[in-house]
């Protein structure tokens, strides 16, 4: 939050907050059968994404998510 000083009485606040700003994969281990032809592969992801209102609720949202807030306090 920045606080900008309006008049005597009066402050502006702005600010952001971010989520999963660094979003990215956590791959599970290749397969390591070496007479599969699949050798080195890797087919999936350890876990689900997790996102800010957690991954308990079902929400279908894990990418970022970026929120924008502004207040005037008097």
């Amino acid at each position: 939050m920045k606080t900008f000083k309006v008049s005597e009485r009066f402050n502006f606040a702005i600010g952001a907050t971010a989520f999963d700003i660094l979003n990215h994969q956590n791959f599970d281990l290749p397969i390591n059968s070496v007479t599969s032809g699949l050798f080195g592969s890797i087919l999936s992801t350890i876990g689900t994404n997790t996102n800010p209102y957690g991954a308990f609720f079902g929400v279908p949202l894990n990418g970022r998510i970026l929120q924008l807030n502004a207040k005037i306090n008097f």
